[in-house]
């Protein structure tokens, strides 16, 4: 193996640390990565998974060359496998080279290789009484992801067979690993308010921490756990309160607000915020801003050059390719196209790319 890569894979290393697990590293030595692919890729890839609309069956996985910064193949997954995504794509994530991809409404679990071909799926989630399947995250040959019936289930990575599962409060969603505990924040359909904490090692029983109101999305870095409340409603689905992001604190068990957020990306000490609001859910104003954890400040992001475009959008998403620091911004229309916005690590706009997906959610890199 060169230098190169194992600077790469100790790099990875140390994302999967500090909460990255949208990074990958291949040996260039090592095409295995290539095997059964119908399309020839670049060694630096990035997939895109849209979730489309529920019920529609118009999820996608498109294939985007980061150094080119132009689409390769609109529907990686359909054209390497014969078939499409499915239903409701949720949460993708990079592991040991391959692509996980977890599927809420079509009920589905996969493994890709890293040219986004099939390698492996899961479908008993009915037949195992787990629920939809939610958001999932990768360790030591396991992967473990959340079930809208009150689960953390647990996979081998490598077949994606099912090995078992640990009950939690209602409606779980986004899970992360901290240290050799797993915690998930459980949305209670709207209605909760609980982080669950799940020791790794025994997988047994969990504890139920309570949090902020309905939360939707749980991020790490540096040691650093984030919380993300989807908001709650009133009647006419007018907020009664707003979407809103937290830092928990493992050790006092407590959760201190810090801004009102919708979207949001930890990279080491930083918090990068998104506030992409409507009054009406027709126009939107959106604002960019970081947080410091180690001063406890927020300041504004500006990045340079950013399309004005940008601040009238829906930001669906903030992503950022570990390996060379830059960010994505994904907006979407919800009903017939999206936008990705590329900038710098040093937040300069880049390119505009223009994409016939609804709802982009999540980026992955492999190198």
């Amino acid at each position: 193996m060169k230098m190169k890569n194992w600077f790469l894979m100790a790099l990875c290393a140390l994302m999967v640390c500090t909460g990255f697990t949208a990074c990958s590293s291949d040996d260039s030595s090592d095409n295995t990565w290539k095997e059964g692919s119908l399309i020839e890729l670049p060694r630096n890839r990035a997939f895109l998974l849209s979730e489309g609309n529920w019920g529609m069956n118009n999820s996608h996985l498109t294939f985007i060359d980061p150094v080119a910064d132009t689409i390769r193949v609109a529907d990686v997954f359909e054209e390497q496998n014969g078939v499409k995504l499915g239903d409701t794509g949720n949460d993708m994530l990079a592991y040991n080279g391959d692509v996980y991809v977890v599927m809420n409404a079509s009920k589905m679990l996969y493994r890709l290789n890293g040219s986004g071909v099939l390698k492996a799926s899961y479908g008993g989630f009915d037949t195992d009484k787990l629920g939809e399947p939610r958001f999932g995250v990768a360790a030591d040959g396991k992967l473990y992801v959340t079930c809208y019936g009150g689960y953390v289930a647990r996979f081998d990575a490598q077949t994606l067979a099912f090995e078992d599962s640990v009950a939690v409060d209602g409606n779980p969603e986004e899970i992360v690993l901290l240290g050799n505990d797993l915690y998930c924040v459980c949305s209670g359909w709207g209605y909760g308010k609980t982080i669950c904490k799940v020791n790794k090692s025994t997988f047994a029983t969990a504890e139920s921490i309570e949090t902020l109101p309905n939360p939707t999305n749980l991020k790490t870095a540096n040691g650093h756990l984030y919380v993300q409340s989807g908001g709650t409603y009133n009647p006419d689905y007018s907020y009664d309160q707003m979407p809103s992001v937290g830092v928990f604190n493992p050790e006092t068990r407590e959760t201190q607000k810090i801004a009102e957020a919708t979207k949001m990306l930890p990279v080491g000490d930083k918090l990068y915020l998104v506030n992409s609001v409507s009054p009406d859910w027709v126009s939107y104003v959106t604002t960019l801003s970081v947080y410091d954890a180690r001063t406890g400040e927020i300041s504004a992001w500006e990045p340079r050059n950013c399309p004005d475009e940008v601040y009238t959008s829906t930001v669906y998403m903030i992503e950022q390719n570990p390996f060379s620091g830059d960010f994505y911004l994904g907006t979407t229309d919800f009903t017939t196209g999206s936008t990705l916005y590329h900038f710098t690590s040093a937040g300069v706009f880049q390119q505009k790319i223009s994409l016939s997906v609804v709802n982009p959610n999540s980026m992955v890199f492999l190198y």
